[in-house]
């Protein structure tokens, strides 16, 4: 019922502000909608339904330029191999650009919405935290700011175990000829998520990262890890967004 209130005020304020979306309750509780006349996404937190203010397209061409998606040229019949999915907002990029989309998400909630917005309800998102070994490792939960982590954190709302495994232990690219783009946004353990990737690596065109400062309870930036790391791969970086320190590096090898 109070979902039901907000969702009114919120779209009443939305309309007469001139804002392209609503938002409702899905029939899947607690599954959430936004629909901005053209499509519709499924969310789980209500802080983030007003992320599709501007329009759902709107939002997930904002994501593609956070991590540089719109810098290179795309060949259909690639894969978009996605660490830290969420809802999988970056899976209708990558469909919209003829890619297989392959997606990590341990939230269970948002791995729940991934698999409707992109495979039509299947369950095939893995429900997979990205590590440098397959494992179970303790995981400190804080989606309502897409927070969650393998690493320790602060204010983490419960805490779980979880399956954790090596990239290239699970990833299958049989079949795929065009580009191959890997994006990573694992809450600090980018480095870790590396390691667990090198086999793969080789088979990777491009590589996008989030190495922003959300290492642990230091808040630290894992830039230079991940640069090091990627360098001694053959990646030569091409792109830098300096605030938010998202980076995009090129398979000087393929």
């Amino acid at each position: 019922m109070k979902n039901q209130f907000y969702f009114g005020v919120s779209n009443m304020m939305g309309r007469v502000r001139g804002k392209k979306h609503s938002v409702s309750m899905a029939q899947e509780h607690p599954l959430m909608i936004a629909d901005d006349g053209e499509c519709s996404i499924y969310f789980c937190r209500l802080e983030r339904g007003n992320f599709f203010k501007r329009g759902i397209k709107q939002r997930i061409s904002n994501l593609a330029w956070d991590y540089h998606l719109d810098t290179f040229e795309i060949v259909p019949g690639g894969a978009f191999i996605d660490c830290g999915a969420n809802i999988g907002e970056l899976g209708i990029w990558a469909r919209d650009n003829g890619l297989r989309y392959v997606a990590f998400e341990p939230e269970a909630l948002e791995a729940r919405c991934c698999d409707i917005n992109n495979f039509s309800g299947k369950s095939k998102t893995h429900r997979l935290a990205l590590w440098n070994k397959t494992t179970t490792v303790p995981f400190f939960s804080k989606p309502e700011s897409a927070d969650s982590s393998i690493l320790e954190i602060e204010g983490e709302t419960h805490r779980t175990m979880v399956q954790a495994t090596k990239l290239d232990d699970v990833l299958d690219l049989s079949g795929v000829s065009g580009t191959i783009i890997l994006k990573i946004e694992a809450e600090g353990a980018e480095p870790e998520v590396l390691q667990g990737s090198t086999q793969s690596l080789s088979m990777v065109d491009w590589v996008t990262v989030d190495c922003g400062f959300e290492r642990g309870k230091k808040r630290a930036h894992t830039f230079v890890e991940t640069n090091l790391m990627l360098h001694d791969h053959g990646f030569r970086l091409c792109q830098a967004n300096l605030s938010r320190i998202t980076t995009l590096y090129r398979n000087k090898h393929r």
